[in-house]
């Protein structure tokens, strides 16, 4: 089954069992435990891959009732009258539900025409699932560009193709515009005399700086025709949005850079973000910049409606479904956060702090193990520390793991030559920080930390994301770190040169969905899991 991009996802699994020394048949059980808990593991986040599929997503909160379109409730008037837009690496599985929605039962339809925006060779991908593409006879052309998500001159001929249908527009026309994650590269359309590739230099000097996904679409914005409302204010026809929101707590004049939302970002902002980066622009980008300011205002759409029909939060709750249909009523998943940041090697550096803490309490120190500031760095509200406390009183009384979910966006700063992406660089990076603080504890137990983008593409790698683990019985160590090793390579060396992708696919070890893209871009799925045993003398 395949699915489309809506987040990265992080999932922590902490079991409990107490075994006697004597007991040599329960520590022969650890290798089957932890194969068992890798196949849950890769299967909760297939979960939340699947809850994410934009095609369900438009089944369920649209529907067609005595010629009205009814999205979310909302009844919408039917006259032969509504055009389809879209861009985004998404928004190819929303197509057919939707024409299918805009035609009556005797077969006629309600859409004139319509065009989409979609990532290079996403048609051949999903070339064996043809329930996601569009149907044969679609009113809706399917356009493709921005390879390898970068914006190009076919993205770029396409949004002014999609920029001269929205002018044409009468006031009594519907204009159904889909947006999802990828969007701000398939829909580029510099200011002039800005070029296409002068915008794209400056987007990738502020990536590579580590810029935030919020400072990189402040800047968008503002050197865009179509972004930061831009879109919007093209047309007085009534506007409706579905969008597949990418970003943290989905603000929607940040999806796609907000092409159908007002801009509410101060006058200077995009200043500030390149100075902030030291990024250096030529005089007439920054007159383009300084003109915006100047003429920045803040106005309501009024023939705008935009309907968020899913988001990170879906992915998240469709983890935490999978485990429970997968493990039963001793099945203790938390989702601690949907709002994780900050640069993916330290995220998974604290990932490692989260696991240590958890085995320490299990061991049966104290619970401020878990510090404030711990819980703060991984984006966890506080308040959440008390349940996690009392979960892990539970699975200390049935023996089962502890399951816990992360979603948000992380960055990567590239430092080498290499290649491999947020995913795995923190996967990596938690790998390295686990060997060096667990292996001269008393821990024994198991550890499996998921790391993966619900739209099937982490970096330029055919992989989601990666998984790793840290195995330990009370006569032996496992990791993936040590298979490294016994192949003479470097694990903290790849992580400097942020060339992840060689030395995870040595052990097969990066996701794969469904073998391909999958269509739904959210913010990524982090998952980890622990399991431990207190071992009595």
């Amino acid at each position: 089954m395949c699915s489309f991009p809506l987040s990265r996802n992080l999932l922590l699994s902490i079991g409990h069992k107490v075994i006697h020394m004597k007991s040599l048949t329960m520590a022969a059980k650890v290798g089957c435990n932890l194969q068992e808990n890798i196949t849950r593991i890769k299967e909760a986040f297939m979960g939340g891959v699947n809850a994410v599929q934009p095609h369900e997503l438009i089944r369920k909160h649209i529907t067609q009732d005595s010629e009205k379109l009814v999205i979310n409730g909302i009844k919408f008037d039917l006259q032969q009258n509504v055009y389809m837009i879209g861009f985004g690496k998404a928004v190819i599985g929303m197509v057919r539900p939707i024409e299918r929605a805009l035609t009556t039962s005797d077969g006629v339809t309600h859409l004139k025409r319509g065009i989409i925006s979609v990532p290079f060779g996403i048609q051949e991908t999903f070339i064996n699932h043809p329930d996601i593409l569009p149907e044969e006879n679609s009113l809706v052309e399917i356009v493709e560009g921005a390879k390898d998500n970068i914006p190009d001159e076919a993205a770029f001929t396409t949004a002014k193709r999609i920029v001269s249908l929205v002018k044409k527009l009468g006031e009594k026309d519907i204009l159904l515009v889909l947006i999802s994650g990828g969007g701000s590269a398939l829909l580029p359309y510099p200011i002039p005399p800005l070029s296409l590739n002068e915008k794209i230099e400056i987007i990738k000097s502020l990536s590579q700086a580590g810029a935030s996904i919020t400072d990189l679409n402040t800047v968008r914005k503002v050197l865009s025709v179509t972004k930061g409302g831009g879109l919007a204010e093209l047309t007085k026809t009534r506007i409706i949005s579905l969008i597949l929101s990418d970003i943290i707590n989905s603000p929607l004049d940040m999806i796609a850079s907000g092409p159908t939302v007002c801009n509410r970002d101060a006058p200077q902002s995009a200043e500030k973000v390149l100075e902030k980066y030291n990024i250096s622009t030529p005089g007439h980008i920054k007159a383009i910049i300084k003109g915006k300011a100047t003429s920045s205002t803040v106005a309501e759409f009024s023939h705008v409606t935009n309907y968020i029909i899913g988001s990170n939060k879906t992915a998240l709750l469709g983890v935490e479904t999978s485990l429970f249909s997968q493990t039963g009523s001793h099945c203790y998943p938390l989702i601690l956060s949907s709002s994780l940041r900050g640069e993916a090697s330290e995220i998974g550096r604290k990932m490692a702090e989260l696991v240590v803490a958890i085995t320490q309490i299990l061991g049966g120190k104290q619970d401020d193990q878990l510090s404030n500031s711990l819980l703060s760095d991984l984006c966890v509200d506080v308040d959440k520390k008390k349940a996690i406390i009392d979960t892990l009183e539970k699975i200390r009384k049935f023996q089962s793991p502890i399951w816990l979910v992360f979603g948000g966006e992380t960055t990567v700063t590239v430092t080498g030559s290499g290649r491999g992406g947020r995913n795995q660089e923190m996967v990596l990076s938690a790998s390295v920080a686990l060997e060096e603080k667990l292996q001269n504890t008393k821990f024994v137990g198991e550890v499996i930390f998921l790391s993966g983008g619900t739209d099937g593409i982490d970096g330029p790698t055919d992989a989601a994301g990666a998984l790793t683990y840290w195995c330990s019985s009370d006569h032996d160590v496992k990791s993936q770190l040590q298979e490294a090793r016994q192949q003479g390579l470097s694990p903290e060396n790849f992580l400097v040169e942020v060339f992840l992708a060689w030395i995870l696919l040595i052990f097969e070890n990066t996701l794969h969905p469904s073998q391909s893209p999958t269509g739904a871009r959210f913010p990524p799925v982090l998952t980890a899991s622990a399991s431990s045993r207190a071992i009595h003398s």
